[in-house]
């Protein structure tokens, strides 16, 4: 951190943010003072899908090994981009950074490949104008998620930082609340951490291959899990759906293209019904889009009263569907289940978030996720939270899916309130199951 002599000098934060927590592996450096807006300074990602393809979804040992592989290549790439990085120069330092290595090694001795590359970073270069380092913690994938924790403890101890732990869901929420529209920049990015124009309170979706959950966002640091999924996530949901239809993996953008492509063949009609449920007196309002489809797939708990989604009888009603069919029939009209399917998901998303909004009167709606980038499902979402009299925000398609950037705005807004979690590189620990409320 830059200290000046003068008492209202400007402090700067340089912020290393990890992300590990499932398939793709996310570095981040991120520049923020208090009189400016936060600046993203390089945001890498390694994605792990042509590894994971062969098996049809995402293999833990597998992802774990990859991270590995690839967390001190994009550490490096980072600083070096950003003229951070200077090599070793003092005999004496590396004395003294002999003796601490033995303690790198020990926090590193289950991650062995990523240990080779770490003690040949640290010996060739200086600690870089580093402030802080931002890690996920969880929830995600433990073996995954462990690599980054891990390293983040490595160089908290090395390099003698403060470790912010953060919580990956909490991350797609700052990435929904503090950038909307424009796609951004790969470096120099500059953003809000809190984008003006959304109102709270406000009910976010957050919607991934591993989370389906409808989040009440009182304030930013301040949350209530209203609604999840009770099996199958709507990402883990398309993904299984894909690979019944023959379709690579992920499933979501394949089968979002194909259904594209029968939407555009056979425009479709919307209709108004409403959903009342037995159980609850609020009713919503909700248009209903149909396509010209030979298909018709249930819409799983639209009416259960609650917020809670299920997904694992749309995957099975779609499997006894596909039984009956042969499979030429399955081929010719793979577009049509497709679409048929993401609609059926769409709308249950959609009228359970719009319920949601009534009941916790909320005056925004927000979409995080990797399942966020699904045109369709914005397009909806745009549409009934305009209906509704609702401010609508998601983030940029490229930055719905997991990146570094998002974990390290929600340490720089735990930093600017100094709601920062205090955490060592002695107790952090991954959290797979980790809830957001």
């Amino acid at each position: 951190m830059k200290k000046g002599k003068k008492k209202d000098t400007i402090l700067i934060m340089r912020l290393l943010a990890i992300e590990t927590s499932c398939d793709d592996t996310g570095i981040a450096v991120l520049e923020c003072n208090k009189n400016t807006q936060p600046k993203l300074l390089a945001d890498f990602v390694s994605s792990q899908v042509k590894i994971h393809a062969p098996w049809g979804g995402v293999v833990p040992m597998l992802a774990e090994r990859e991270h590995q592989r690839n967390l001190v290549p994009l550490l490096k790439q980072a600083l070096v981009e950003n003229k951070l990085l200077k090599n070793q120069k003092s005999k004496i330092k590396n004395q003294n950074n002999n003796s601490k290595l033995k303690i790198v090694k020990t926090i590193l001795e289950r991650e062995l490949d990523l240990l080779k590359d770490v003690f040949v970073f640290l010996k060739k270069y200086e600690k870089p104008e580093i402030d802080a380092i931002a890690v996920t913690i969880g929830p995600g994938l433990e073996p995954a998620l462990w690599v980054g924790v891990n390293l983040a403890r490595a160089l908290s101890y090395f390099w003698n930082l403060p470790i912010i732990p953060v919580n990956h869901i909490e991350g797609h929420l700052a990435a929904a609340l503090a950038v909307s529209g424009q796609s951004r920049r790969i470096f120099n990015f500059q953003f809000s951490i809190f984008n003006k124009n959304i109102h709270l309170p406000a009910i976010a979706l957050i919607v991934s291959g591993g989370h389906t959950q409808l989040i009440l966002v009182k304030k930013f640091g301040q949350y209530k899990i209203v609604g999840e999924t009770r099996d199958d996530a709507a990402g883990e949901a398309f993904d299984k759906v894909a690979k019944m239809l023959g379709l690579r993996y992920p499933g979501g953008p394949t089968i979002a293209k194909l259904a594209s492509q029968w939407n555009d063949q056979f425009p479709m009609t919307n209709f108004q019904t409403n959903t009342k449920s037995k159980k609850s007196k609020s009713q919503t309002n909700h248009l209903i889009t149909k396509s010209l489809s030979p298909f018709s797939f249930p819409r799983p708990m639209i009416n259960s009263g609650d917020f809670d989604f299920s997904f694992s009888g749309l995957k099975t009603a779609v499997l006894y569907t596909l039984q009956k069919m042969t499979k030429a029939k399955i081929k010719q009209l793979t577009p049509a289940i497709a679409a048929e399917f993401q609609q059926a998901v769409i709308d249950v998303l959609t009228t359970k978030t719009l319920a949601a909004a009534k009941k916790y009167h909320a005056r925004s709606i927000l979409l995080g996720g990797g399942v966020a980038a699904n045109e369709a499902l914005r397009q909806e979402l745009t549409q009934e939270s305009t209906r509704a009299g609702l401010i609508f925000s998601a983030p940029p398609v490229n930055f719905c899916t997991d990146n570094a950037a998002m974990i390290a705005l929600v340490a720089v807004y735990q930093h600017q309130t100094k709601s920062t979690k205090k955490s060592t590189w002695h107790n952090l620990k991954a959290q797979a199951n980790l809830r957001i409320s």
